[in-house]
């Protein structure tokens, strides 16, 4: 699936309704250049399990846990190099329940279940645009 996103509120709408179509345990995988929109589409995810606030980038802090009406947890693997820190805090089990969106998850594929679902947000030809495309 490929959408076009116009805006940041594109990006998140376009999140939400995916979201509607997603059943946990899930995995997703986020790629996508700094600054794609892959947080923006986690914040439009977010709300369609009834997370209005704070969610942010995990950069610093790895993961980040919303409960809304299921568990979400959504990891930044951007400053990891080795396997072996993700599997310290847990995160095979982390990810056997509710919905697990994961940015930077390319180090990592080892470790990433087979029926993850890739999200890939690369930037189109104007300066808002975003190229979202699914696959499974």
């Amino acid at each position: 699936m490929k959408y076009i996103s116009n805006s940041v509120k594109d990006t998140e709408d376009f999140a939400r309704q995916l979201a509607g179509e997603i059943t946990p345990p899930r995995v997703i995988c986020l790629s996508g250049d700094l600054g794609a929109g892959k947080t923006a589409f986690v914040r439009g995810f977010a709300r369609a399990f009834g997370i209005e606030r704070g969610v942010s980038s995990p950069t610093f802090t790895l993961m980040h846990r919303y409960d809304g009406s299921l568990s979400l947890k959504h990891y930044d693997l951007y400053r990891l190099s080795d396997p072996d820190e993700l599997l310290d805090i847990g995160f095979e089990e982390e990810t056997e329940s509710g919905i697990s969106l994961i940015e930077w998850p390319e180090g990592f594929e080892e470790l990433m279940p087979p029926d993850a679902v890739r999200v890939t947000i690369s930037r189109g030809g104007e300066d808002c645009q975003r190229i979202i495309e699914v696959s499974q």
